[in-house]
């Protein structure tokens, strides 16, 4: 049978009250009767009940985490790095999956309420203005991770890639190795951060590196195999002159247009060269291995959680400061030198 505070109040002979304010911290004890309980409490291996502390403390030790997808990869790394930093404080995470509904998510910020989490986290897809005044009204803290609030301004404390100047980067690697002719497999146009961010990082590098880009080099997938492969047959059926090299903005795109090139009697990288973005596992084990943009999730989560902790250490819900995740460009064989 469970040790019940109870038990340990009688065993310590103390009220249980007492034995509540220890647990809790909520009033000061005298350091003998603390001492006396706290050993009490290790002997027994008492545990106490979660929930009950909350309704007392109106705190629960619980991060809730709100996502889209449980399924992707990128989000479970991101879960992974959170939880690290949940474990080493003493904290349980709580994941509720949206499917990347906006009625959903409001409805998943609202249970978090309920259930008195101390903080939260937020990757939702589209984070509108709406979205951002909710965020305002809850009475914990948030922090966005992988996902910037739609109008731009870091109201929110956030943790994220800089997208642009990753994509910026990789189009560089794709210009040093003589390729000039590069199309770009983007993400969903309603997606901010992964999606019209990134294709801002590729206009602008365009027009740094005075690329001629014609329109039907520019089509949306979203970050699947199979729209990877839809994607690249539209590239290859629209263009007379096909590029020399396809930047896609998830590896799974990037392999996805590499099968339908293949395919097509295309040679990778002889003919046409490609690159990713995440650096998933698949990119290095496919072949070609693919050249792609690292991006450490699991430590952009860690950051993420850290950062959280920090505003419920401090009593605030937002420092509005956005802190960005290095990446890194990786070579591997899908990129040939012209």
């Amino acid at each position: 049978m469970a040790v019940t505070i109870e038990d340990v109040a009688q065993e310590a002979q103390v009220s249980i009250a007492t034995v509540s304010r220890v647990i809790n911290g909520s009033k000061a004890v005298s350091p003998k009767l603390q001492k006396r309980v706290q050993g009490v409490i290790e002997k027994t291996n008492f545990k106490p009940n979660t929930f009950a502390r909350g309704l007392t403390t109106n705190k629960s030790n619980i991060i809730g985490i709100v996502v889209a997808d449980i399924s992707n990869w990128v989000i479970a790394s991101l879960i992974k790095g959170i939880n690290h930093v949940c474990q080493e404080r003493g904290y349980t995470l709580l994941v509720c999956e949206s499917g990347g509904e906006k009625e959903n998510e409001l409805r998943l910020l609202q249970h978090l309420e309920e259930q008195r989490v101390c903080g939260a986290l937020l990757t939702a897809v589209d984070i509108t203005p709406e979205l951002v005044q909710r965020i305002f009204e809850l009475p914990y803290p948030m922090v966005l991770a992988t996902q910037e609030a739609t109008d731009g301004k870091h109201k929110i404390t956030t943790v994220i890639h800089d997208n642009v100047k990753a994509i910026t980067d990789a189009v560089n690697f794709l210009v040093a190795n003589g390729h000039r002719r590069i199309a770009f497999i983007g993400g969903p146009e309603n997606d901010y951060s992964s999606g019209r961010k990134r294709l801002e990082g590729f206009m602008h590098a365009a027009e740094l590196f005075e690329l001629e880009v014609p329109e039907n080099y520019i089509v949306h997938g979203n970050f699947t195999f199979e729209s990877g492969r839809d994607c690249m047959r539209k590239i290859y059926e629209e263009n007379v002159e096909l590029p020399t090299a396809i930047l896609a903005c998830s590896d799974l795109m990037a392999i996805g247009a590499m099968s339908f090139a293949r395919n097509s009697g295309l040679r990778v990288p002889d003919d046409i060269s490609f690159m990713g973005f995440d650096d998933s596992d698949l990119a290095m084990y496919f072949h070609p291995s693919l050249s792609t943009i690292r991006i450490s999730y699991f430590d952009e989560g860690e950051q993420a959680a850290k950062n959280l902790f920090h505003l419920i250490d401090a009593g605030i819900k937002t420092t509005g400061e956005i802190t960005y995740i290095p990446h890194q460009v990786i070579r591997r064989a899908s990129v040939r030198r012209l």
